[in-house]
């Protein structure tokens, strides 16, 4: 494993280079002003606890309405519990890891993004993005989304779009994926200006199968209910909905810009929201973090009602959050910049917010994530970062790699590989039935995929 001499602040993540990236194909006409006027952030102290706001009793404020114009505001702040779903006690599990075995290895200069598994088991949804091959000045990066089944070592396209923010989800009741796309009516590479409309697509099998959802959206926001029975884009100034097969179900009145109180603050880059649902309800976590300045949002959408509540983190902003697969908890990436992020737990039943120390027994230091994932107990968070030990200069770091993390504790144990563990997200998942894991293990020179068995014992 190599180790890391630098602060988290020096270890920038790839996942600002691949949104970096991404960005400047989208914007029509990119030009970054970065002299925008940036809030304080107040760093949160470890182990910190935010206790539940009371709400008022409506639960969105009258927003004043001129003909030309509409006063964005801020939503109320959340109430919990957030939602009424079983709470069984999660009955914490002892995990062995097996060594990381290659089963994938890209064309050099291609990259992978891993997705989830598939309901099956054996085939895991991914992205590779297709760097290796040569383009024209006027068309943009391409991406292939695969079904990979890292037992075999087989690997099939099942649709391709150029290279655009956002994963692809399975929809199990067609097995078939739903994936937000980027479509280019004019791309000049060269002076960086191109036209274009934000799509949603679903293919069922290959890209010859391929049709067209939506067009002209607002955002690039696409989430699918865990489980497969409810998919959601923002068309306009509501939530459009399909139900499991992709009928038409009710869409609900609901404008983003309305709640976008802070955009005098930051730059003129637009910010770029990312959507967590909530397994078991109508909740969706719904956060921004717009890496060049104003910080970001992160609020909690009713996508039954379109009501809107904000999460409060201090000033801090979301750089990733995962949801336990019981509703309980939600995990979540919280950093004042777009560096390496404190792990911090909310718990939707108390409403409290805490930051995990996360460091290993006898480690006086901090853990801090690139990226996590939830164990199949809803106890332990597996978690890419470094520690860094507490010290005057807050610049020595035990190395980078995988932590386990108890979020009963809030400490961690090492997970030593001798693969290089990435920093960018997108690393990897957990199998449904908790026997396996796959995750990006990259060398220098090109990026792999690993296969890890995953022994658990109560």
């Amino acid at each position: 494993m190599n180790k890391s001499k630098n602060s988290p602040a020096m270890n920038q993540p790839n996942k600002l280079r691949r949104r970096l990236e991404a960005l400047l194909i989208i914007a029509a006409i990119l030009i970054l002003t970065l002299t925008a006027c940036v809030p304080a952030l107040t760093p949160m102290p470890t182990g910190t606890l935010i206790p539940s706001a009371v709400m008022p009793t409506s639960t969105s404020k009258e927003i004043p309405v001129t003909a030309t114009l509409t006063v964005a505001q801020e939503p109320p702040p959340c109430i919990f519990p957030l939602a009424q779903i079983t709470m069984a006690e999660s009955v914490p599990e002892n995990y062995t890891f097996s060594e990381p075995k290659v089963v994938l290895t890209a064309p050099k200069g291609n990259i992978y993004h891993i997705a989830q598994w598939l309901p099956d088991n054996q085939q895991v949804l991914m992205i590779e993005e297709l760097r290796n091959v040569v383009i024209e000045n006027n068309n943009p990066l391409q991406e292939s989304i695969d079904l990979f089944n890292p037992e075999k070592g087989t690997s099939k396209v099942i649709a391709t779009r150029a290279l655009t923010p956002g994963l692809p989800s399975w929809l199990p009741q067609l097995n078939a994926v739903a994936y937000p796309a980027i479509n280019y009516t004019s791309f000049d590479r060269e002076n960086r200006i191109a036209e274009l409309t934000r799509q949603v697509w679903v293919s069922y099998g290959n890209p010859n199968t391929k049709q067209k959802l939506a067009d002209n959206l607002s955002q690039l926001l696409l989430a699918v209910k865990p489980g497969g029975g409810e998919t959601i884009y923002l068309s306009g100034k509501q939530i459009s909905k399909l139900d499991g097969s992709l009928n038409e179900l009710p869409s609900v009145s609901f404008d983003l810009s309305q709640w976008d109180y802070a955009k005098s603050l930051r730059n003129t880059l637009l910010d770029s929201y990312e959507m967590a649902w909530q397994p078991g309800t109508s909740l969706i976590f719904l956060y921004s973090n717009n890496y060049f300045g104003g910080g970001g949002y992160t609020f909690i959408l009713n996508a039954d009602t379109g009501q809107v509540c904000e999460l409060n983190l201090g000033g801090w902003v979301a750089t990733g959050a995962h949801w336990s697969s019981d509703g309980r908890y939600l995990a979540i990436g919280m950093a004042a910049t777009s560096h390496l992020a404190d792990l911090a737990l909310l718990d939707t039943v108390t409403g409290k917010l805490t930051t995990l120390a996360g460091a290993p027994r006898g480690i006086n230091g901090q853990l801090y994530v690139n990226d996590l994932i939830w164990a199949p107990d809803n106890h332990h968070l597996l978690a890419i970062g470094s520690v860094v030990l507490s010290q005057k200069n807050q610049s020595a770091s035990d190395g980078h790699g995988l932590y386990l993390v108890d979020i009963g504790s809030g400490q961690s144990v090492y997970v030593e590989y001798k693969s290089i563990v990435s920093s960018e997200d997108n690393n990897w998942a957990w199998s449904p039935d908790g026997s396996k894991l796959v995750m990006r293990c990259p060398t220098q020179t090109v990026d792999q995929i690993c296969l890890i068995s995953v022994q658990k014992s109560g």
